[in-house]
């Protein structure tokens, strides 16, 4: 390839990267509106966007864009945003930055965007969970009706996963939390970023299947979920899955892969007691741990098994 071919072709895959970015901006744009601006109706929300996206195309039509490098554009994007947004301070500025240039992966909000399969914190209601089994309505093609499914959300344990650290693990998990009905939790700091193929490509073509959130800390997370109990999976405890006794809408709280569950939050459940102990025993104390996603699929089989055969009994 030419050298001249070979310059047109990175201007025109610099162009598409700027153009990726740019449409992703305007995209939290109108989520934030949405979220924060509530009395807005949806053409309001709609002229707002279009106002900022001819702001953001006269800004670039003022530069060069062929001799400028992405990055320059970028930083234009973020500075115009962050003006719009009501974000003007320098310390929010670079935190853009350095999330629109994805130098650290552990920089990420509760508002990821860049994963379509991520669900919005707003529909995250903190309420009671389904204290009767959930009567199960089907389609005409034997699908579950969407009523159904979200009773059974309510009914069935919640996966909550605090700091993560292997994508296809969490993504084989994502996968379960789909097949079995189970919110899906990741508290962050993550150890990968959610639009990792990795990761994506673990849950296959089921993420339109998960509810999936990501909150920012472990206290953000548990301000969400008042009215559930905490069944911790860590070593230490004497009661085994198949032994304890769920209850509905239980959250299954894992550890990473490499350190487990924090000590301070094993504390602090153990003090206000609202935190359960559980322990997967294992026979042959030469194995230090079992896989994360492994962990999961013994636990989660214990809970919805019991669940389902205790209130069926009713």
């Amino acid at each position: 390839m030419s050298t001249d071919r070979t310059i047109k072709k990175l201007r025109r895959r610099s162009r598409n990267t700027a153009r990726g970015w740019l449409a992703q901006a305007i995209k939290t744009y109108a989520r934030t509106l949405e979220t924060t601006e509530r009395e807005l109706s949806r053409d309001d929300i709609r002229a707002q966007v279009l106002t900022l996206t001819g702001q953001i195309l006269q800004s670039m039509n003022d530069t060069p864009r062929a001799e400028n490098p992405v990055h320059d554009i970028l930083e234009e994007t973020i500075a115009l945003m962050s003006r719009e947004l009501g974000l003007e301070t320098q310390e929010t500025r670079l935190r853009l930055e350095r999330r629109a240039r994805r130098k650290d992966p552990l920089d990420r909000s509760a508002t990821e965007a860049s994963f379509k399969g991520l669900t919005p914190l707003s529909r995250l209601q903190n309420q009671p969970p389904t204290q009767l089994l959930p009567r199960l309505e089907r389609e005409d093609d034997g699908s579950l009706t969407e009523s159904s499914v979200a009773q059974l959300r309510d009914f069935h344990p919640e996966i909550v996963l605090y700091s993560p650290q292997i994508p296809p693990n969490t993504g084989t998990i994502a996968r379960l939390c789909a097949a079995m009905t189970c919110r899906l939790h990741l508290i962050e700091p993550l150890g990968f970023d959610v639009s990792e193929k990795s990761f994506r490509r673990a849950g296959l073509d089921y993420w339109p299947f998960v509810e999936l959130y990501v909150h920012e800390s472990w206290d953000a997370f548990l301000r969400t979920r008042p009215f559930r109990r905490l069944v911790l999976i860590e070593t230490g405890g004497q009661t085994s899955p198949s032994e304890f006794l769920y209850e509905p809408g239980d959250l299954l709280v894992f550890g990473a892969e490499t350190t487990g569950i924090p000590r301070h939050i094993l504390s602090d459940c153990k003090e206000n007691q609202r935190g359960h102990l559980v322990t997967i025993p294992m026979f042959d104390r030469g194995v230090r741990s079992l896989n994360l996603a492994n962990s999961v699929s013994i636990v989660a089989h214990c809970a919805l098994a019991q669940l389902h055969a205790r209130l069926s009994e009713l």
